[in-house]
């Protein structure tokens, strides 16, 4: 098929891109032309947030199928049904499981209520009930794939903490500083590979049964922030990793657009398997392990340096376990 990826240089994209090749796709990617292209791939640059230009650009360039990475907001998903509409046999939305609300019951599946509770989550649900509905009046073909937390070689790790994806975790790690953990690291999170959301796209195309649907894209594994960290921990040699507590209630009331965070992250991967055969090949221990490789050959182990932040920030959670430990007393 002659595919046409949206983004296709950045971390996801890219490991999108070399599995449609792997899959035997012809390959055209729309750039802004920052970054180099793997060999094989042809381009089209331009900028899509410049509507008229983009719907210039792609003026009379029939696709057999589009996957779009970049589509953030309600105007680039109405963006693709003008570019798209009756010149492609299918678009493939990149989507995310931020579109999830508060009430979840484990493991989530794709019928649990998208109130997202994050802005960044909002806009993704914008965009995909403008593209269902345009296949639920008009057959506009369509697929959502909503990934967790992606991993793999080229990103940063971190989840679950409040450093997030954190450039200097190895040598926060190393250095023996400590990570913040919400609720302990108790919280639970199911990570897929970026490679392997390629390969669900490579299932999901052209397959009418995905037409009109919406899909979890995790990886095989669940595991417990404090587990993920643990992990990073063994493989880095740490044994007696460092880590501070702090609840998740106290954490969404400081910072709610980041309430996503505070809650399980567990998902039903059964639909896309019934309907494609597809399921993720890497575990999360193989991937923590291949990304702590990647980082230290660049040079992240060295690179933690204390902020002023880092230890107020550690004051606080010691302020909440000796309030916890005197609660626990009076009892």
């Amino acid at each position: 098929m002659k595919v046409l990826v949206l983004g296709g240089t950045g971390f996801l994209s890219s490991a999108i891109v070399g599995e449609l090749q792997q899959a035997g796709h012809a390959v055209t990617v729309y750039t802004r032309g920052q970054r180099a292209l793997p060999e094989g791939v042809d381009a089209i640059t331009g900028d899509r947030k410049d509507v008229p230009g983009f719907l210039s650009q792609l003026e009379g360039r029939p696709f057999d199928a589009v996957i779009d990475c970049i589509c953030y907001t309600p105007e680039d998903a109405a963006a693709d049904l003008r570019a798209f509409g009756g010149r492609t046999g299918h678009l493939v939305m990149i989507s995310t499981d931020f579109v999830y609300g508060p009430h979840r019951r484990l493991p989530m599946d794709e019928d649990t209520p998208t109130l997202a509770m994050s802005q960044y989550g909002r806009n993704k649900a914008a965009c995909e009930e403008l593209l269902l509905g345009a296949w639920s009046e008009e057959r506009f073909p369509v697929t959502i794939l909503r990934p967790p937390h992606i991993m793999g070689a080229g990103g940063h790790l971190g989840t679950g903490s409040l450093q997030g994806r954190d450039p200097m975790l190895l040598g926060r790690m190393l250095s023996g500083a400590p990570v913040v953990l919400l609720d302990g690291g108790a919280l639970l999170i199911q990570p897929v590979v970026h490679r392997d959301i390629g390969r669900a796209c490579a299932a999901v195309l052209g397959n009418e049964a995905t037409l009109g649907q919406a899909y979890n894209v995790a990886g095989p594994d669940c595991i417990t922030t404090r587990e993920y960290y643990d992990v990073i921990a063994a493989t880095l040699g740490v044994e007696q990793p460092q880590y501070l507590s702090l609840p998740s209630d106290l954490y969404v009331r400081a910072s709610p657009d980041k309430a996503p965070f505070a809650h399980h992250r567990m998902y039903s991967v059964q639909k896309l398997h019934r309907d494609t055969g597809y399921r993720p090949d890497t575990d999360v221990r193989h991937a923590i392990f291949e990304m702590v490789d990647w980082l230290q050959a660049m040079g992240s182990a060295a690179s933690y340096v204390a902020t002023d932040q880092d230890e107020a920030m550690q004051a606080l959670c010691h302020t909440f376990e000796t309030h916890a430990l005197e609660v626990l007393k009076s009892d």
